[in-house]
């Protein structure tokens, strides 16, 4: 029997071939990818047990501002306890939410609950991480010392890698003000170091200060810019592909040969993935190797994340905590996750806004909104570590 050519094709000229297609691929996904209309960073949602509380906490280190409801950029569910607070910035500004909503579903586990879980796995230790710490919420200033006196006068501890990272009490929530500090110690992020619920769980926080800080003068608070949103993810690369497919974000390098910010962190002991959107914000995905991850599995909760949501028929609590982008047209994105098959859920809203919820693979949830006025959040890229 007579067998069809490219069967017998040799190994070299099969590999050509498969890598020329290959490159076609890549190119017509791409300008499929591009066709898709620009987005821009507009705020983040957190569900919350006492948003009141944690609005003033965050707003105590940030110096955001409460808004009114009829500020609020957000489409709030009807029994919904709401708290928002804005951040100004270069002469625009961005908002966090802390949302309650116990009248939606929730699955199994509580929010409060889930909450607990993840609070109480924090050490808050220098010398330990936890994977849940990589879910943080960043932000870029201009004067880090400002921000980490007044932590370490208050007694709130933080956990240096260069820049900071704090936790809301109670809440599981971790927040990154990058920028440059002389005020405290730090190291670099040491992405091979293990951590282990034997030894560094255990280990108690302290306060990181070089300086004397009964002498250190009450500085105002800077500017936050927001930087990027950075999520937990058992498989950062399959989550970084879906975001650059479906959601027209850009690929960047983050910086992970040995002598680099963010060493050894290509594969070897962790996987990051970094993309960015039409202005410069930017989504990681961490995939952590050798870091503990506490009282709650990262993929045992991307699956029952999955499950709860199934085909977004409904808003579920989970869903309120999510990161939410603007663009001029949301029928597009509508459009392109039909075709492929993508549960999502449309709402016009009470607000007559467009608005579309998609989770990638670790189930987090993106919130896609028409503004069709909306320009570039700002010109150049925060810094990033």
């Amino acid at each position: 029997r007579r067998e069809p050519r490219y069967i017998r094709a040799s190994p070299s000229l099969h590999a050509c071939v498969c890598a020329r297609m290959f490159l076609l691929a890549a190119a017509l996904f791409c300008a499929a990818a591009a066709e898709l209309p620009p987005l821009y960073y507009r705020y983040a949602s957190f569900a919350v047990d006492d948003p009141n509380e944690a609005a003033r906490f965050f707003s105590r280190y940030t110096g955001a501002k409460v808004i009114s409801s009829d500020q609020f950029l957000i489409d709030a569910t009807p029994a919904a306890q709401v708290v928002g607070v804005r951040l100004p910035f270069q002469g625009k500004f961005s908002d966090v939410y802390f949302q309650n909503d116990t009248s939606l579903p929730a699955g199994d586990m509580s929010l409060a609950s889930f909450a607990r879980k993840i609070a109480t796995t924090h050490s808050m230790a220098q010398d330990d991480w936890d994977w849940w710490q990589d879910w943080h919420l960043a932000f870029s200033v201009d004067d880090l010392d400002a921000v980490a006196l007044r932590l370490m006068k208050d007694d709130v501890p933080f956990v240096s890698r260069g820049s900071l990272y704090f936790a809301i009490p109670r809440t599981g929530l971790i927040i990154q003000v990058l920028g440059d500090a002389t005020v405290y110690w730090k190291e670099p992020f040491l992405f091979c170091r293990e951590t282990s619920e034997e030894v560094t769980a255990k280990m108690k926080p302290y306060t990181l200060n070089v300086t004397d800080l009964g002498s250190a003068p009450d500085l105002p608070l800077p500017e936050f810019v927001p930087s990027h949103q950075s999520l937990a993810a058992s498989d950062a690369q399959a989550n970084a592909r879906w975001m650059e497919a479906y959601l027209n974000l850009t690929f960047f390098y983050p910086f992970t040969r040995p002598n680099e910010t963010h060493a050894y962190a290509g594969g070897t002991c962790a996987r990051i993935e970094w993309m960015y959107a039409a202005d410069r914000y930017q989504f990681h995905f961490i995939e952590q190797r050798v870091k503990r991850e506490g009282n709650l599995r990262i993929a045992a909760h991307e699956d029952y994340l999955r499950r709860l949501h199934g085909n977004l028929t409904q808003v579920d609590q989970y869903m309120l905590f999510r990161a939410a982008l603007s663009t001029p047209d949301v029928g597009a994105y509508a459009a392109n996750f039909a075709k492929h098959g993508i549960p999502t859920l449309l709402s016009d809203g009470d607000d007559g806004v467009k608005r579309l919820l998609v989770t990638p693979p670790n189930g987090y949830t993106i919130e896609l909104f028409e503004d069709a006025s909306h320009r570039p959040r700002v010109e150049k890229s925060p810094r990033q570590w």
